[in-house]
């Protein structure tokens, strides 16, 4: 029997970078203090937290999203994400049987998710899992918290008065402990996709492109030259101040374009969250065109690792900017500052593969104890078998397990 035992903390009591140095400038900003107050802001879930103690001791830190109903982000609103393909998914690539059964079962879903609220995801912003362990804690320490999440989890989803509970984005290393205790408890696994993570071992640009194939290093220089012909021009900014108006009305005209709610006073509100707790942290890489911005990639830094946040275009304007500023300036500026890894986020593997990202496999478990959770147990378990296909269409040693 594990003497490990959980409590779920609000905002208001959780431990600060300050009581608990894990949270201090993490090498994952996913796991900074900083990104955790930018969370708490959020007003479509409640944000609560799980503190693991061991003999009194908090050993583990780690985010919780309530979701009420269905007015979650989809990426953390666990009911909402089952036969949601713009979560994961691909039902296509199924077998015969398994599509028709898809569809079957997408009628029922509606009925079946609305019984499943409140829900509680261990998760945080950044498709990231968010769990962080005391500092000094050995790999066999951290393994047994692992093991025990599933347990804690469940009697968090009870205390919080929740009908199910999903435990997102892990990585295949932490899934090593996480998985079978999982499924031991009844939980369903899935796999969500995989982070897109660009590792940069050349110690300069050109040193990079030299290690390209002959076909990449001309498409390369191609898109490079044809960028520079149209008039572009790369604007780097860092800090507070990087996240102008334009940026903002870029952001706004992306969401649009998307069908995503909230307008111009959402996008304004995040990004003020963002400047005001990470920005420090910020780096926009940005493309100009007779001294406007119409194109820009904004990334959060933290040690020698930048973390893709989001990105806008202007459509009409921008032909030509998203790979150049995606990939090569974002490389260039990167290696020419220290930076060795970026992580690009999850979604888009073809583009992210062919321009060297290594694909990490996330997975997730999800418990639905509310009428209908048979149906939602299959749906997912369907979701999950096409995205594991997608991503194995993607070529031998397509995913890697080196955690983060």
């Amino acid at each position: 029997m594990s003497s490990l035992t959980a409590e779920v903390l609000d905002p208001a009591t959780r431990p600060t970078a300050a009581d608990f140095p894990a949270l201090d400038r993490p090498p994952v900003i996913w796991e900074d203090d900083r990104w955790w107050r930018f969370t708490e802001r959020t007003d479509l879930h409640e944000t609560r937290y799980l503190g693991v103690y061991e003999q009194g001791s908090l050993v583990a830190l780690a985010p919780l999203l309530v979701t009420r109903d269905g007015g979650g982000l989809l990426f953390y609103d666990a009911p909402k994400m089952v036969g949601d393909l713009n979560a994961f998914g691909d039902p296509e690539r199924l077998p015969e049987l398994g599509r028709a059964r898809w569809e079957e079962l997408a009628a029922a879903l509606p009925d079946a998710r609305r019984d499943q609220y409140p829900s509680v995801a261990l998760s945080v912003f950044g498709s990231h899992h968010g769990i962080v362990h005391a500092t000094g804690r050995t790999g066999a320490e951290q393994r047994e918290v692992l093991a025990e999440l599933p347990r804690l989890l469940d009697d968090a989803a009870r205390t919080l008065g929740c009908r199910s509970n999903a435990l997102l984005y892990v990585t295949d290393e932490q899934a090593e402990a996480i998985g079978p205790a999982a499924e031991a408890l009844g939980h369903t696994p899935a796999v969500l996709g995989a982070e897109s993570v660009m590792r940069l071992e050349a110690a300069d640009w050109d040193t990079y492109l030299s290690g390209l194939t002959s076909k990449k290093r001309m498409r390369t220089n191609r898109e490079l030259r044809q960028y520079a012909e149209a008039g572009f021009r790369t604007v780097i900014r860092e800090g507070p101040d990087a996240l102008s108006d334009a940026i903002t009305d870029l952001q706004v005209g992306l969401r649009a374009k998307y069908g995503l709610p909230g307008g111009r006073p959402r996008v304004q509100r995040d990004f003020d969250a963002i400047r005001e707790t990470v920005g420090d942290s910020i780096l926009v890489i940005s493309a100009e065109l007779d001294g406007e911005t119409v194109g820009f990639c904004l990334y959060l830094r933290s040690g020698d690792a930048v973390y893709g946040r989001t990105a806008g275009y202007d459509d009409d304007r921008a032909k030509g900017v998203y790979f150049v500023l995606t990939y090569y300036e974002s490389i260039r500026w990167c290696l020419a500052n220290g930076v060795r890894d970026i992580w690009y986020g999850l979604a888009a593997y073809d583009a992210k593969k062919l321009r060297g990202c290594d694909l990490e496999q996330r997975q997730g478990w999800f418990r639905f104890t509310g009428s209908g959770h048979e149906t939602l147990t299959e749906t997912i378990r369907l979701q999950s078998t096409g995205e594991d296909c997608r991503l194995r269409s993607l070529g031998p040693n397509s995913t890697t397990s080196q955690g983060d």
